[in-house]
């Protein structure tokens, strides 16, 4: 009888291929146009396509700084 019930509960599940994470993307999308017009997919694009180069910036920089920092102690210990 446990073995049935489990396997009805499993059956009743539904997946859906879309999360409601996507779902609400969609609708500020919508509405964001809806509003603002165009220039807010234009502002949207520009801020994403800004974060993007801002992070790959940042982890430059970063990644910059960890080398000097090694070099640094490197050339401390040696000498």
């Amino acid at each position: 009888m446990k073995r049935n019930e489990d396997k009805n509960r499993k059956q009743r599940t539904i997946y859906l291929g879309i999360s409601i994470g996507w779902v609400l993307k969609i609708a500020f999308i919508i509405t964001g146009i809806a509003i603002w017009g165009w220039a807010f997919v234009a502002v949207t694009v520009g801020l994403y396509i800004g974060f993007k180069v801002l992070k790959g910036l940042i982890s430059c920089l970063l990644s910059l700084l960890i080398l000097v920092v090694v070099i640094t102690l490197l050339v401390a210990i040696i000498f």
